[in-house]
This record gives C-alpha cells, structure tokens and sequence, in this order.
C-alpha cells in the first residue's frame, strides 16, 4: 500500500507540475514572449515539481502529521490528503483507523487542525471530483447531515476499505 501511495502521489506531482508548467507558460508568453516562454515554463514546472516532491517527503511534514497515540500497527490504511476546511484546503494525512477515521495537518496551513470521524457516525461516503473535474474528491456525510470532504489519491480504496469497517460496525449492532 505504501508504493501504490508514493506511486501516486508522483503521478499527481508530475500532473500538477506539467500544467504549472502550460500555465506559467501561456503567462510568460504573453508578457515576455512566445520563445521565452517556451524556455521558462518547463523549468519553472520542473523546479515547482522538485520542490513539491521534497516537501511532500519531508521527514519534518510526516512528523507533524501522525496524531497522538495511534501506533502503526492500528493503521489500516493511510495517505496524504487534503481537508476542505472553510475556503481552505488544508494539507496532511488521513489515517483510517478499526474505529475512526483521523486526519492531521502540517503545520504549513493557515487552518492547523486534527479531525476524528467515529466510524459508526459515517452514514454515507461518496465519490465526487474535485473542481468538477479531477476524480479525487471523497466526501463523508456523517449521520447528523454534516459533509467532511477530502482530496486524497486511492479514492476507491478509501471507500471501500471505510464502508467495510461500517459494514462490520452495523453487523455488531445487529
């Protein structure tokens, strides 16, 4: 599981960077010229990409996202993910646990903040695309109509690996 997260938050990496590079490009192009720009966006992709990666992997940013008291033998799943918290989509890792579902940020956000979502509050999970466009977003709507949305990589892992731990919440109570 760890390589198919490192897998894709490469991916996502050299995406975000391939059209940083199309849109500062299409700037510079417009303000400096079409032959500089055709210099300047990809390196300044490539470098946005490099920095991205190396704060993605920062042994300071991992540190400052495992949430007090979870071992990692509790953790059944886990990755970095975005919070949408306000306006804010605050960065961090979520951590599926065999009761609740924990996301923590870094300390790099405006909105510092840990989240706890107890499994048998979940009422629903759904899939939906973030910006309308990039099929990452997953959204929990917990039982007192309450929406918690993240972007994270794995989305249907995420789903399925929550709804069976609901699954066998309700069974329990059965």
């Amino acid at each position: 599981m760890i390589i198919a997260e490192k897998k894709a938050t490469l991916k996502s990496l050299v995406y975000a960077s391939i059209g940083f590079a199309l849109l500062f490009g299409i700037f510079i192009a417009f303000t400096n010229g079409i032959w500089y720009a055709l210099i300047a966006g990809p390196i300044t992709g490539a470098l946005w990409g490099l920095m991205m990666y190396l704060f993605v992997n920062a042994r300071k940013v991992k540190d400052q996202t495992i949430p007090e008291g979870v071992e990692a033998s509790d953790v059944i799943y886990s990755g970095g993910a975005n919070h949408f918290k306000n306006a804010e989509a605050v960065g961090g890792t979520l951590y599926l646990l065999s009761d609740h579902l924990a996301f923590k940020s870094h300390k790099f956000n405006i909105q510092n903040h840990t989240l706890t979502i107890k499994i048998n509050n979940i009422q629903d999970i759904i899939f939906y695309n973030t910006l309308g466009l990039i099929p990452n977003g997953l959204k929990i709507i917990l039982k007192d109509g309450a929406e918690e949305k993240f972007v994270v990589n794995h989305r249907d892992i995420w789903k399925k690996n929550i709804q069976k731990l609901i699954d066998q919440s309700n069974s329990k109570i059965a």
